[in-house]
């Protein structure tokens, strides 16, 4: 790798922490300006958490905040139109903690799998999106983890309760006399907006770039995952939503792990990294006193 020298915007952004300012101004674009629109700001604030819980479980893929969060800006303007259209921040955030759970489990911090039953009885107390989390996190039991024989099965011990806590729940909440609450494919669309449309699309390209580059040196859950999440994204807005989700774990597994899988990119991606936690901070700061409307 070329030889590192900082320049006075990282000398002067490290003696300021200017990153963790910069972090926090991403998630207050993501909560100010993407699901600004929702109801409340309590509201605004649970969607943004399932962008926070998805970018833990995609940081430890890659070696700096602006790639990371570049991935996670594509990935929130394609869920902008059906979470705030839907409703869908609680299922938003769910979601995003199934990605944070399940990465762990492939990242050696296995704990966040304990909190699988937990997850799913709330999330099937909300509606039947439980399943989409359900079938994402089953796939991760195609990895052996041989160093650990009994690893898998816990997790497939985990598993099985959850399919039980959310079938039960399920029927309980909905005390079999109602039809339980079952999507309308023409709800939550992307509504045609430049910006979600033009987003998905991009994704759908750079997936496709690292389904033919990289895909038979990723780990099985994300293969499966990935094709799964993809063939079901045009039905609907919120299945592009945690389609997107799922592509930006994809991503930064593959194309941009470690910052392009490339040592001669990592200064340029360095530097680009200090100078992009200015200008979020700058966006933070007029989205907080313009608050555009969406």
């Amino acid at each position: 790798m070329a030889l590192y020298q900082p320049d006075i915007f990282e000398t002067y952004g490290r003696k300021l922490k200017i990153e963790y300012l910069g972090m926090a101004s991403v998630y207050t674009v993501i909560a100010l300006y993407f699901f600004g629109g929702l109801p409340s700001l309590t509201l605004s604030i649970i969607a943004m958490m399932g962008s926070f819980f998805l970018f833990l479980g995609m940081k430890k893929k890659t070696k700096d905040h602006f790639s990371g969060s570049l991935i996670l800006f594509l990935s929130v303007a394609v869920g902008w139109s059906p979470v705030v259209v839907s409703g869908w921040e609680l299922q938003y955030m769910m979601f995003g903690f199934a990605v944070f759970a399940m990465e762990g489990y492939l990242e050696k911090r296995q704990y966040r799998i304990y909190l699988l039953p937990l997850l799913f009885f709330f999330w099937a107390y909300k509606d039947i999106s439980w399943s989409l989390g359900f079938v994402f996190a089953a796939m991760y039991l195609t990895h052996p983890w041989s160093e650990k024989p009994g690893l898998r099965r816990r997790l497939m011990a985990l598993i099985v309760i959850s399919l039980v806590i959310g079938l039960l729940t399920s029927v309980i909440r909905y005390n079999y006399t109602e039809a339980y609450p079952l999507w309308s494919f023409q709800h939550g669309m992307l509504n045609g907006r430049p910006l979600s449309v033009g987003c998905l699309i991009l994704i759908y390209i750079l997936t496709l770039v690292c389904m033919i580059k990289f895909l038979p040196e990723t780990f099985m859950p994300h293969r499966l995952n990935i094709m799964i999440f993809c063939a079901v994204s045009g039905l609907d807005g919120r299945l592009a939503a945690v389609f997107a989700m799922v592509a930006a774990v994809f991503l930064s597994a593959t194309m941009f792990r470690n910052s392009i899988y490339s040592d001669r990119l990592r200064p340029y991606f360095k530097h680009a990294e200090w100078y992009y936690f200015w200008v979020v901070f700058a966006v933070a700061l007029h989205i907080v006193f313009k608050r555009p409307a969406i």
